[in-house]
């Protein structure tokens, strides 16, 4: 897929972004460890439904806004999901978010609903659910990477390229991401980047990296969206498995709908994206 190159204007943040088609405007946002083009045989597909697809990099995961990470909480992120709609749109847009991204999609979804048409989540549960995922054994041990990133020092260390390929090969298993490798590996290559998406999992738990301006919409954006999602998940995603969406439901609007891919791992984009195409371009309709 070729994508052009563009900066997205806001009155947060200027967000390069990749894009590709015409019509009424998709925004996909990226998750961790990953790139924007990884979007791109969905992308691919949804530009020949007529489409517009704009692929942003997250806060923090360019090299032009690499110092642009004062706050890294969650709803920091969603409301630059939010800024970034208001600036694409005169009207609401489509989101689709993976991982990191699908966060950002939920909670813009519960604060700012009025930007939102249609809502897809990949790979993570909404925030409503993810409280039950914890108490879970076998999934904090899935979840080992982020308890290391709390461990100043040795986390920063940990987050290398093998560790990338690790988490690649893990939750995918069997995919081979192509030359999307090159792209991934350069920019968790760049020692500021990679700190930026430690900082994200670390203001999970620091509250000194949450916006205190946004602190007031914090309930808002934990509680159930009032909009219907479409929220995908992975039968052979090493991170988040079926098991994690066990409680999505109730965690989501009525009229929203909870798929589990089979044969499909965490980046299911890759893995198979004529079905992830064909769900998401349904609900889109």
């Amino acid at each position: 897929m070729e994508f052009e190159q563009i900066v997205i204007d806001t009155d947060r943040l200027a967000f390069p972004a990749l894009a590709a088609g015409e019509g009424p405007v998709v925004v996909c946002w990226h998750g961790f460890p990953d790139h924007p083009a990884t979007f791109g045989p969905l992308a691919e597909r949804l530009v020949a439904a007529g489409r517009r697809v704009v692929e942003p990099f997250l806060r923090g995961l360019h090299p032009s806004h690499a110092d642009a990470m004062a706050y890294a909480d969650g709803l920091t992120l969603a409301a630059d999901a939010a800024a970034v709609a208001r600036a694409l749109g005169e009207g609401p847009v489509d989101l689709i978010g993976h991982d990191f991204g699908a966060g950002m999609v939920a909670r813009t979804a519960a604060a700012w609903p009025h930007l939102v048409r249609r809502a897809v989540t990949m790979a993570v549960p909404p925030p409503a659910a993810l409280p039950g995922v914890f108490a879970d054994p076998a999934q904090l041990q899935r979840l080992f990477y982020m308890w290391l990133f709390q461990v100043p020092g040795i986390g920063d260390a940990a987050l290398n390229l093998d560790l990338v390929d690790y988490l690649w090969a893990t939750w995918s298993p069997g995919l081979d991401i192509g030359g999307h490798r090159d792209r991934v590996h350069a920019l968790y290559a760049d020692p500021a980047l990679a700190a930026n998406a430690i900082r994200v999992y670390r203001a999970n738990f620091d509250t000194a990296l949450h916006d205190p301006a946004l602190a007031d919409l914090a309930a808002t954006t934990e509680a159930p969206a009032p909009i219907p999602m479409l929220v995908l998940g992975g039968e052979d995603d090493g991170c988040m498995p079926p098991s994690a969406y066990a409680d999505a439901a109730a965690a989501l609007a009525p009229g929203s709908r909870v798929e589990i891919l089979s044969r499909a791992g965490h980046f299911m984009h890759l893995d198979r994206p004529d079905a992830v195409a064909a769900l998401i371009g349904d609900w889109l309709r």
